[in-house]
């Protein structure tokens, strides 16, 4: 299939764009390779006046765009002189803090904390571990603690000088590659395969299907799930622009206790970044080296902030396409579908060659004397050549090349996501701010569908295989999809949040907010299939009695194709239209509770209701979901160094008691399940010598039953087995039908893991600006739900290994005088399990230097996950789904990058591992990508310009995850 051209296509569209991008991105590939490449200090236009110190530190954050982190306590009433200039963000806190008796800190690139100089009185210090929300002069709106990567729980934590500089579209595409504890190893690129929508994000941390079990927030809040059937599944954020985020936190252990249920295997935190003052456009436009695939992202924000910082508005807009390839597109796709290894049974998921193929299903089949186990019938053939010559010809092959028909088969699809962000935050009184918040977010994605191929099974010497002979069945393959037709998913997400954060007595803050959203989701199926008739009449050569020809599968093929097309028929898609919906509302406090040496106590106490619902879904427009849980969670910060006289202690103790009332209707009205959960944390760090941190944890998550989990089911069977405990000389038939239950008990409970972790943190004097830890996380699972599925026969002939799965008639008198031992069955129950248990076991290793260069700063990072275990246990003689050992994600995954920068230029490169995902039957791929940066002269009214340009995929290698290959890709960036 050649280029596929459709209206509001984006990325390259001429040749000379495609050669001018080539040229470019290849000349800065070429620099790039001779000298690889964090970022120095960008200096700032400041222009701020003589004001109170609290309010000069959060209008330094928003012109320099940087988070300065500090307690009213600290700054109290002190005032800062006027500050104009070109300066950095280093230059301009010597300023403003000099002779105040406050320093500052460097936590992060792009990150400061202000506090009491040494020597200072304690009273002037404030508490630390506060929720983001409550910390004067921050950007973001943040409910949780700013956490650390040095923290006492192993996050990888990724700044906003880290994510600006970054190749990547979106939140997950970037973590693909650095965040190496996450399972999920496929590239972000829209496709099918990767659910509804194909362009949603995906995380999945320590285990490729473990979507459910990883917990998406966005400013530490949940945004509305994804309605999939019966099932709320995971957030989508994928069309949040990369460029909207100032931090990105992640932890890939068990952390219920301190974001509730859903938290199993971990967390990811999208920390949206607030920019008040000023504009910026951005605008990328990417292909892959042969022009085809192109891509592109706009994206825009507009921010304005009052002289006294009382009043900010800001507001973003993101826009991301992407145009679809198709396997006609890519030879290397191609390849490997080459009909001639089709095999028998594949015709559901492998595309067959170009022509009819013939298989015996059990041995091998006869034509004109001659024994084969398969043949094909070219497409070309037009009947002229006798058709047992042409199977003699070509016995032992099947149809090679790939069926027409079939190339327009999706690789990725064409794709496109809006954002809108907006935020307003206003000064009410002193101490107290009220915000409100707006997050939108769409996609629309398009694709052609071309499923499988056309079969039927034949019977030698009867019907249309009245030429053939033998006694096993004959499998046909056609040449044709066995659906084709198109299909598009459109779905929007909102989340509205409103809020005040207020000054309470003895150093506390507190705040409230409430968020509402809702997401609604349209797919729109037009497949063509087969009808069922066209199966037997094709096998059988009998003309159906409304007089349509019968395909002859043996004579002209392009006749064959012409007849077979008039028994197609719209298949019926899955319900157009779904939606779910949220609602949150928090009240949340803290401060310090004690002072323990010249540090604070700190505890953080919120209480939360979380209202979760699909108002509908299908089949039945009657059936509905909701689940809604309570929750009180607290958590304690302990600097305990001055108690126990241990370098650097600290303890970090966190509980949630967290109760949920969930409740599903399937065409009849149920009463509500009441589930609960007490989960907890408890972890300590400690710096035994200078330049090596300690530390470990304990932490519990869980997860309430899928709604699925917990419908019953009634229908009714009956047995052929021989009742054990009655009459051993006829089956249990014979005594009649009676009901089979599937479905859940009441007592199901929900699933549970633990987290043990322990690691350390290593920087050394000797060399400055090194970081190096290395972390070991283990995940127990237990009590987890289990679908079991067994058979009626099994329960009946071990009825002793599950008590309560047969239920019985009281024994008679005539039935004990016939020496039964049971009465008769009047029910069998095949109920969900808490029996399921699983395993996991980790270490990660991050890192990171940076050293001047040049002129300029070079820094470099690495990060590598081994992942040796992960085994999922299900009770025996269960049919339940197994993906242990063989559905485990890669054991080896690892990043390794480079970055040279200056005041107006930079490089870097970056190197990606990923060992064979046997779950997703993907190779191990090695991908190398690069990219270059220049400040340009700036416009009038611009007070930056910036040009990227870019290669990914350097070394153009090709894979089902990545069709793309190689692409190149330039970005202009304005800030006004």
């Amino acid at each position: 299939m050649g280029r596929r051209e459709t209206s509001g296509r984006v990325g390259v569209t001429s040749r000379e764009r495609q050669d001018l991008l080539r040229g470019l991105t290849a000349a800065a590939c070429a620099w790039a390779l001779a000298a690889p490449a964090v970022a120095a200090e960008r200096m700032a236009t400041l222009a701020l006046p003589a004001q109170p110190l609290n309010q000069a530190l959060a209008e330094l954050g928003r012109q320099a765009r940087v988070d300065i982190l500090v307690s009213a306590a600290v700054v109290g009433d002190r005032r800062a002189p006027p500050l104009r200039g070109r300066l950095t963000p280093r230059e301009a806190l010597d300023r403003l803090l000099a002779g105040s008796g406050l320093e500052y800190q460097a936590v992060e690139s792009g990150a400061y904390v202000v506090r009491a100089r040494r020597g200072a009185p304690p009273e002037a210090e404030g508490p630390v571990a506060l929720p983001e929300l409550l910390v004067v002069g921050v950007r973001t709106q943040n409910v949780d603690q700013r956490r650390d990567p040095d923290d006492i729980q192993p996050y990888r934590v990724f700044e906003r000088s880290t994510l600006r500089t970054a190749q990547a579209l979106s939140a997950d595409d970037f973590l693909q590659t650095w965040l190496t504890s996450n399972g999920d190893s496929r590239q972000s690129i829209p496709r099918p395969g990767r659910g509804i929508p194909p362009s949603r994000s995906n995380f999945a941390f320590r285990d490729s299907n473990a979507q459910e079990k990883t917990l998406v927030l966005v400013d530490g809040r949940r945004m509305p799930a994804i309605p999939n059937y019966n099932r709320l599944a995971q957030a989508d954020v994928g069309p949040i622009p990369l460029g909207a985020i100032g931090r990105i936190e992640t932890l890939a252990s068990s952390s219920g206790a301190l974001y509730g249920l859903g938290a199993v295997n971990g967390v990811v935190n999208l920390v949206l970044d607030r920019d008040y003052r000023g504009a910026e456009v951005a605008v990328t436009a990417g292909a892959s080296k042969g022009g085809d695939g192109g891509y592109g992202r706009f994206d825009a924000r507009l921010g304005y902030s009052t002289d006294d910082g009382n009043t900010a508005v800001m507001v973003r807009y993101g826009q991301k396409r992407f145009n679809g390839v198709a396997i006609g597109d890519r030879s290397e796709a191609y390849a490997p579908l080459d009909g001639s290894s089709l095999k028998v049974g594949q015709s559901y998921s492998r595309s067959p060659g170009n022509g009819i193929t013939l298989f015996g299903v059990n041995g091998p089949f006869t034509v004109g004397g001659v024994s084969m186990s398969q043949t094909y019938i070219p497409a070309d053939y037009d009947g002229s050549t006798p058709i047992e010559t042409v199977l003699i010809q070509n016995a032992g092959k099947a149809a090679p090349g790939l069926a027409p028909a079939h190339s327009a088969r999706p690789l990725s699809n064409d794709s496109r996501t809006d954002a809108v962000l907006i935020n307003l935050r206003q000064k009410l009184w002193r101490g107290a701010e009220a915000y409100l918040d707006y997050i939108y977010l769409a996609s629309l994605d398009t694709f052609p569908t071309a499923t499988g191929a056309f079969y039927t099974t034949l019977t030698p010497g009867q019907g249309t295989a009245s030429m053939l002979s033998g006694s096993s069945p004959i499998e046909l393959v056609a040449p044709i999809p066995f659906v084709l037709g198109t299909q598009s998913a459109r779905m929007i997400s909102r989340r509205f949040t409103g809020g005040l954060v207020f000054d309470l007595p003895a150093r506390w803050r507190g705040g409230v907010d409430y968020a509402v959203g809702s997401v609604r989701a349209n797919q729109r199926i037009d497949d063509m299939g087969y009808e069922a008739l066209a199966w037997s009449t094709v096998a059988s050569g009998v003309a159906p009695a409304d007089g349509r020809p019968v395909p002859n599968p043996f004579g002209d093929q392009a006749g064959f194709l012409a007849d077979l097309a008039r028994y197609k028929a719209p298949w019926a898609g899955s319900d157009p239209y779904a939606s779910s919906r949220l609602e949150d509302i928090s009240l949340r406090a803290s401060g310090p509770i004690a002072r323990i040496g010249d540090r604070d106590l700190t505890l953080s106490l919120t209480a939360q209701q979380l209202w979760e619902a699909m108002p509908t879904f299908p089949p039945n427009r009657t059936n509905h979901l909701s689940s809604r849980t309570r929750s009180v969670f607290a958590e304690l910060r302990a600097p305990l160094e001055g108690v126990l006289g241990v370098r650097g202690l600290e303890l970090q103790a966190a509980a949630r008691r967290q109760v949920g009332r969930i409740l599903i209707s399937e065409g009849s009205p149920a009463k509500p399940i009441e589930k609960s959960a007490d989960l907890f944390l408890l972890g300590a760090k400690a710096e035994p010598r200078p330049g090596l941190v300690l530390r470990a944890s304990y932490a519990q998550g869980a997860q309430l039953p899928e709604p699925y989990l917990l419908t019953a089911t009634t229908s009714l069977t009956t047995s052929g087995a021989i009742d054990p405990k009655r009459d051993p000389r006829q089956p249990v038939y014979a005594e009649g039908w009676f009901p089979i239950v599937w479905g859940a008990p009441a007592d199901l409970r929900p699933d549970q893991t633990r987290t043990y972790s322990a690691g350390a943190v290593l920087t050394s004097p000797l060399i400055p600006r090194t970081r190096l830890s290395i972390d070991y996380t283990r995940i127990e699972g237990y009590d987890l739900m289990v679908a079991v599925h067994r058979s009626v026969d099994l329960y009946i002939l071990n009825e002793d290994l599950y008590p309560g799965a047969v239920v019985r008639a009281p024994l008679t008198d005539a039935d004990r005088a016939k020496g039964y031992t049971g009465g008769r069955i009047i029910e069998v129950r095949d109920l969900n399990e808490n029996t399921g248990s699983s395993l996991m076991q980790s270490v990660d290793m991050v890192a990171e230097h940076d050293l001047d260069l040049a002129g300029g700063r070079l820094g470099l990072s690495a990060a590598l996950t081994w992942q040796p275990t992960l085994l999922n246990y299900i009770p025996p003689a269960s049919t339940a789904y197994k993906r242990a050992p063989y559905g485990a994600p890669p054991k080896w995954r690892g990043a390794i990058g480079a970055r040279w920068s200056s005041r107006r230029f930079a490089a870097s490169a970056t190197v990606r591992y990923v060992d064979a995902d046997l779950a997703m039957a993907l190779p191990d791929n090695t991908t190398i990508d690069l990219s270059l940066a220049f400040e340009l002269p700036r416009p009038p009214g611009a007070s930056e310009t910036e040009l990227r340009l870019g290669v990914r995929n350097l070394l153009d290698r090709w894979s089902d995850d990545d069709p793309l290959k190689r692409r190149l890709e330039a970005t202009l960036i304005a800030r006004f």
